[in-house]
């Protein structure tokens, strides 16, 4: 059996024959004489594709970016549109593992609205902030997390299209649609196929190959999630590199260091 590896992932009937064929094992019913059933392997392809993504919660594979539109004097969001990757598809807040960014991009209407970056606060230092007659409506320059909610402080004022950039939780409809990819990426197919053999030796109570092959995943795996979550950088890491006197922070204009602060009311201020 041909499978291609290159740019797609496997579903979980490709890995379970492939498996079958490196084992040397009939994978089935064990009531029809198989060698291991088919339930048992699924179950050990699901061990360790938990593990792997349990090991990280910022593989680039899962980036996405989000959007959705405010409503005046509505606080709380919990249901948005997932523009990258399949665009355009509703998605709950429970779906995200972690909030990158939220940006602002202005009011739908147009007016007074350049855009500004929100800024996480704690939501019991909101809710301090935030309260009785101080609680009016304005321009979003905050927001928190609570209760499988997204909190906007203040909160809007008018209607506001946001965008939002996090990390997706990985779909888990392969585990009942065999013909669904597995949602891992590329790269991890086969150190997850090494940690299946390696469990399927233990059970045969095979210690030596289950060793060696839980040794080739754990090193695999290690190698391939720094490789995939390294920082980006454009240059060698200086270390003690002394003061930088031009900051991502700052903004180039025709009036030289001027800096990008928080402010109020408008998140963003400039500052010598």
């Amino acid at each position: 059996m041909a499978i291609a590896f290159a740019n797609e992932n496997l579903t979980l009937t490709q890995m379970r024959q492939l498996v079958g064929e490196l084992s040397d094992l009939d994978i089935g019913n064990i009531s029809e004489n198989a060698d291991i059933s088919t339930d048992l392997v699924n179950g050990f392809i699901k061990e360790g594709f938990q593990k792997i993504v349990a090991l990280s919660q910022r593989y680039p594979y899962y980036q996405s970016t989000y959007s959705f539109l405010t409503t005046a004097d509505t606080r709380a969001y919990s249901s948005f549109t997932r523009n990258i990757p399949s665009g355009n598809v509703a998605t709950s807040i429970t779906d995200i593992q972690s909030i990158i960014a939220i940006v602002n991009n202005g009011p739908t209407s147009g007016n007074d609205g350049q855009g500004n970056a929100l800024v996480y606060l704690d939501q019991a230092r909101c809710e301090s902030i935030w309260v009785g007659a101080q609680d009016e409506a304005g321009i979003p320059a905050y927001f928190s997390i609570w209760g499988s909610q997204l909190n906007l402080w203040p909160k809007p004022n008018d209607e506001y299209t946001i965008t939002l950039r996090a990390f997706r939780k990985p779909f888990l409809t392969w585990f009942t649609d065999e013909s669904t990819s597995i949602d891992i990426d590329p790269q991890m197919q086969l150190p997850l196929i090494n940690y299946v053999m390696a469990r399927i030796f233990q059970f045969q109570e095979d210690p030596e190959m289950s060793n060696e092959y839980m040794r080739s995943f754990e090193k695999a795996v290690a190698i391939i999630q720094g490789q995939l979550t390294a920082p980006s950088s454009n240059r060698q890491l200086i270390m003690s590199g002394g003061l930088q006197l031009t900051p991502y922070d700052w903004w180039w204009s025709d009036t030289p260091n001027l800096r990008v602060l928080p402010g109020s009311p408008y998140p963003l201020g400039v500052a010598l």
